[in-house]
């Protein structure tokens, strides 16, 4: 048969709605669907995402990217999050891939619109706010999101605020979930890496029914999926252990790359059987003289190493130029076996959601959610270097071999360097617990007026347990082991150490320990418990006011109350920093803020020429938080439809984000920063003025020789909140121009510019720049000197403290454009036969800038992101699906730009490759409809595409990158 597309407006929006790839158009809420009548073309009015206002048509003048559930299910994707994050509008922030980078956040799915930042994207369910799974914040884990019951999800860009409050600075995105839902679907579907690791499996089951002879619905949904671990070794990317090292044939800044890519790369510093270090590398990297040795406990006859069953050998530090700690082969480190890519994952969701008319004109709705994730991730062991781990010379465990080489040096005690992964890969086991109830009445008043009101509580608790933690007390006392004179036993020194248990460790070789002995001192149920709660009271109410020569004036005018707590307490040995993880403090906090806002839309003109209809919007909100007092957001807009087949639309705004919990209440805490000491010797040149740079540091008592021992290495310092802080104010404009030619029927052409200013962001000072700013001042009478102090006896810099400030700045600018094409193929032939249907859609962003200003009182001096690695100049996907009775074909492309992966501002001959090439991904599926089942399968990244120059796709950044290569899946759907 052929199929016939209805030539109306309405009905085009409709149908790009279930496209196979987004449209920007607002979308019918799924409760007003039924009423759509196209034989009469009476339609009822409907809330769109962006606007609380109920209208008769689905434009508005923001930027609205959707995606139907049928986009979701063509992707073959398990992760709901990490599909949406494959969208160009979304940074790979927080995907499942690389969420477990931070303490206590693997297993998140956080989303990240313009990569401005997670909490700056304000996530809701059905135009209502959720509670968040990052302690502290409002962020939303997407794995909580009920999936078989998702209708589309739609993404608002732009500064939100005045029409669903702080938090919406970049933007919204909506998870709309269907009001209708009859019947029964159970699904099972399992995915298969080609490599090992990685495989999947979800089942669901969803059911629904209308009662009361159609006046209710009510509906249930459960699912639980399982997605296994994956390891570096299992990724020829990551088994080749790339790595970047000094290039021998660099002269300078002369266009040969400083560093270069190479291969089965080491860390010549460390082991995993333990290193003694000798003239390598304390002369050859520190410059540290011969002489220096007993003193930096080490061995001038050295490196030495052992074997796994502890014999004492020379440790070969690989190939490796001068001064270079990455080495080509050798004994030092491999981190492959501690480079997982990909978490154990296990979540089960479970919805329900109903509403029943008591009249005609009110309807009582109800939500219920339960969501309960673990994630199970492990990393590098604990180690030990740079004076951590100091052995005696009467160690029990010494070889007697090593033990005359210390007394010919005359040493009663070395240094040792090791990484300790036969006793145990740290690791995080989190659990999270999410609730969420929804209680509200919405129903008709006088004339075109209506109301809503609802109440939402959400309830967050986790529990991160911390594997493998150890307690370094009791390591030590374990390490100290000397033969006990009495019985010739090795033994622990400690006799009050042996009294609770302790018993002798030998680092000497690999394996050698029982795990009784590690027991005593490597932590398995150590952790932190974490609770969050939002109450949410809201009531609107929305009508026309009075006819304006192109229609009613009408507006939407309501107040909300909410008020949100987080609580995160750690285990007493965790926040006395007695193991090896941070040492963590308690944090708790709450606020509460009550809220007024209107918004109205003005039809000013229509029937014109060249003004088929003109409509003026604007909005407002006003906000009385307990934190930060008051504040006001804004927006305006302009719909102007030149003729039926051309539309401009305009919007301005300008939001705000106050400041989380945890940006306000968490005390400071241990973290570590990576820095270059600025008054290392061949870093005074390299100063705005290299004289008063040396002066300041010869002021705070750092020798004019100095180079320091600690540099590049983690500096251990503190973080935390502000209670100080105010709110963050962003200014966003957005043009766009949207073609929907009558010319060709089911083409839509749109194109979205965008500009987004954030000023007062918060922020701390990066580590780098209270170092430099110390020490390039006029004076070390400066505020930043005093948050860097130095030991007095060696200059070496002792820690460093960095609080939160309302010091930055964040701009971004782009375009986004897509192109929707549906029609039957018959058409193209004048045939009347069934040739079947094809959709075409093309979905992309150009990001013109993105920069980050540390200081905005120094707007010359910006980080620009724009180009660089997660941040893509140019993304875009490509979906074409082809439709004929019961058979549907899909085929998916993606292509990501290049990325620099060094600074923009950066030489490009600092390294080879300094860039990434660009990516496309291809992926295929199919599905045939049999009867009550429906079978499909698929493959995902056919050609088996690669991180680029082995990445690994754990990164902030590199998490844009598939990590799982080829992968295929099947599964089947039964409907009844």
């Amino acid at each position: 048969m052929e199929i016939k597309f209805k030539r109306n407006f309405l009905s085009l929006a409709i149908m790009f709605a279930t496209a196979s790839a987004p449209t920007v158009y607002a979308q019918v809420d799924e409760k007003s669907t039924d009423s759509v009548d196209t034989n009469s073309q009476v339609v009822e009015e409907v809330v769109v995402t962006g606007s609380r206002i109920k209208r008769a048509n689905l434009e508005t003048a923001s930027p609205i990217t959707s995606v139907s559930a049928e986009d979701i299910e063509l992707s073959g994707n398990i992760s709901l999050g990490d599909y949406l994050n494959e969208l160009p509008a979304l940074r790979s922030t927080f995907s499942n891939n690389n969420s477990g980078r931070f303490i206590g956040t693997v297993g998140l799915n956080l989303l990240d619109l313009r990569g401005m930042g997670y909490e700056r994207t304000l996530v809701l369910q059905d135009g209502r706010r959720h509670i968040g799974s990052s302690i502290g914040t409002s962020a939303v884990d997407v794995n909580t999101i009920p999936e078989d019951l998702l209708l589309r999800v739609d993404t608002v860009t732009g500064g939100q605020s005045a029409i669903y409050g702080a938090d919406a600075v970049t933007g919204v995105v909506n998870f709309i979930t269907r009001d209708d839902f009859e019947g029964l679907k159970v699904n099972l579907h399992h995915m298969q890496p080609e490599l090992n690791g990685g495989e999947a499996t979800e089942f669901s089951v969803t059911w629904g029914s209308n009662f009361a002879e159609g006046r209710g619905n009510v509906a249930v949904s459960f699912q639980h999926s399982q997605t296994a671990e994956v390891y570096g070794k299992d990724r020829p990317w990551i088994a080749a252990s790339p790595g970047y090292q000094v290039n021998p044939a660099d002269t300078g800044d002369d266009g040969i790359p400083d560093e270069i890519l190479v291969f089965n790369t080491t860390n010549n510093l460390l082991s995993e059987n333990g290193v003694i270090w000798g003239t390598h590398p304390l002369t050859t990297i520190y410059g540290y003289p011969s002489s220096y040795f007993p003193l930096l406990g080490s061995l001038a006859s050295g490196p030495y190493t052992f074997t796994n069953d502890g014999q004492l050998v020379a440790f070969n530090p690989g190939e490796h130029p001068p001064g270079e700690t990455t080495s080509v082969g050798g004994d030092g480190l491999n981190f492959i076996s501690s480079t997982q890519l990909y978490p154990e994952l296990d979540s089960q969701n479970y919805f329900a959601k109903a509403h029943y008319d008591l009249n005609e004109s009110t309807r009582l709705f109800v939500e219920a959610k339960y969501s309960v994730n673990n994630a199970e991730s492990y990393g590098q062991p604990s180690f030990d270097y740079f004076g951590d781990l100091v052995i005696s010379a009467d160690n029990a465990f010494v070889p007697a071999e090593l033990k005359q080489e210390l007394d010919d040096a005359g040493m009663t005690e070395f240094w040792y360097h090791r990484f300790h992964s036969d006793l145990g890969m740290r690791g995080d086991d989190a659990k999270r617990e999410v609730q969420r109830y929804v209680l509200g009445i919405e129903g008709d008043l006088i004339g075109s007026w209506s109301y809503e009101a609802y109440a939402v509580y959400g309830q967050y608790d986790a529990e991160v347990d911390y594997t493998n933690n150890r307690h370094n007390a009791r390591f030590f006392e374990a390490v100290d082991a000397v033969v006990d004179p009495g019985t010739g036993e090795i033994v622990c020194r400690s006799e009050t150490a042996r009294a609770n248990g302790c018993l002798p460790i030998n680092l000497f070789g690999y394996g050698l320990n029982s795990q009784e002995a590690i027991d005593y001192f490597m932590l398995q149920d150590t952790g932190s418990t974490e609770n969050m709660t939002q109450t949410v009271f809201s009531a609107s109410v929305t009508g026309d006011l009075f006819e304006l020569p192109a229609g009613a004036l009408s507006t939407a005018v309501g107040v909300e109350y909410r008020e949100e707590t987080s609580e995160v307490d750690y285990d007493q040995v965790i926040k006395d920093g007695e193991t090896f993880m941070n040492a963590l403090a308690p944090s708790s906090g709450e606020y509460d803020v009550s809220e007024v806002f209107f918004e109205v839309s003005a039809p000013l003109v229509e029937g014109l020429p060249g003004v088929d209809s003109l409509t003026l919007g604007a909005s407002a909100r006003f906000s009385d938080y307990s934190t930060i007092g008051a504040t006001t957001t804004w927006g305006t807009s302009i719909d102007w439809a030149i003729t039926e087949d051309v539309r401009i639309r305009a919007t301005s705004s300008e939001a705000v984000r106050a400041p989380n919990i945890d940006e306000l209440f968490s005390p400071l805490g241990q973290n570590y920063f990576s820095w270059e000491d600025p008054c290392s010797y061949d870093k005074i040149d390299e100063a705005p003025d290299p004289a008063q740079r040396a002066a300041r540091c010869a002021e705070l008592g750092v020798p004019a020789d100095f180079n320091s021992v600690k540099d590049a290495s983690s500096l251990s310092g503190l973080s935390g909140g502000n209670t100080e802080l105010k709110e963050e104010t962003a200014e966003t404009i957005t043009y766009g121009l949207a073609i929907t030619p009558r010319f060709a029927p089911g083409l839509v052409i749109t194109v979205d510019y965008w500009d987004m200013e954030i000023t007062d962001a918060i922020d701390g000072i990066p580590a780098q720049e209270i170092l430099e700013r110390c020490v390039d001042s006029a004076s070390i009478n400066n505020i930043y000197c005093p948050l860097v102090p130095r030991d007095p006896s060696t200059g070496e810099v002792i820690s460093l403290t960095s609080p939160l400030l309302n010091i930055a700045s964040l701009t971004a600018r782009g375009i986004d454009y897509q192109v929707d094409y549906s029609f039957e193929l018959s058409e193209l032939v004048s045939s009347e036969s069934d040739w079947g249907s094809l959709k075409f859609s093309l979905l992309g962003t150009e990001l013109l800038e993105r920069n980050d200003y540390p200081f905005q009182d120094n707007p010359d001096d910006p980080d620009e992101v724009r180009g660089e690695l997660g941040d893509p100049i140019r993304s875009y996907t490509t979906n074409v699906t082809y439709y004929r009775g019961d058979l549907q074909i899909n085929w998916r492309s993606r292509y990501i730009d290049d990325m620099l992966l060094i600074e923009t501002d950066q030489r490009r001959d600092l390294q080879d490759p300094y860039k990434t090439p660009s990516i496309r991904y291809h992926d295929l599926q199919g599905r045939y409809k049999f009867a009550d089942f429906e079978v499909y399968g698929g493959v995902n990244n056919i050609e088996d595409v690669e991180p680029p120059v082995g990445l690994s796709g754990t990164g902030g950044g590199s998490g844009i990158y598939n990590t799982l290569g080829r992968n295929f899946y099947l599964g089947i759907n039964y409907t009844l």
